[in-house]
């Protein structure tokens, strides 16, 4: 099966288009969507930043700008995995501790997977969490961890199964 992947361009402060592909996979359960927010110096909107020389090797942090990942869960078989948000960012440990001390929620029952250092937060959502919600919280943890208000042009790689 080919997988198909469209770039999203969208403002933080107007994200209707996005808003939309994000329902439509949640319907369709047939792929994810990585986000990240465009810094006007980078070479290409939908290049990951670079971290420079050696230190990006031996570093304990993720990317310099917040990478967040939506994934719902796809449908079939017996078992059904919770949907799940993801979000490599280089707030170093305990990132959730952090969020939360911040006042950044995540949607009601949501709960911890994973909470990494390098490979990232990544939280298990409840049945039903909206994707309007899920991407506020991608948005606002993404510049809680990155420490500053990141800017409002991002840009989603939408994968399709």
């Amino acid at each position: 099966m080919a997988r198909r992947t469209d770039v999203v361009h969208f403002l933080r402060t107007d994200p209707a288009e996005l808003l939309g592909v994000l329902e439509q996979l949640d319907r369709d359960r047939d792929g994810w969507v990585n986000l990240q927010a465009v810094e006007a110096d980078e070479e290409s909107p939908d290049a990951q930043p670079a971290r420079a020389g050696l230190f990006a090797l031996v570093s304990g942090r993720g990317p310099r700008i917040p990478v967040g990942t939506w994934v719902p869960a796809e449908r079939g078989g017996r078992r059904r995995d919770p949907d799940s948000v993801g979000l490599q960012h280089p707030g170093g440990v305990r990132a959730y501790q952090q969020l939360l001390a911040a006042g950044v929620v995540p949607p009601a029952g949501a709960t911890v997977l994973s909470d990494h250092p390098r490979r990232g937060l990544v939280l298990a959502l409840p049945e039903g969490a909206a994707p309007a919600d899920v991407l506020a919280w991608i948005l606002a943890a993404s510049d809680t961890l990155a420490g500053r208000r990141l800017p409002d042009t991002w840009v989603a790689l939408v994968h399709r199964r």
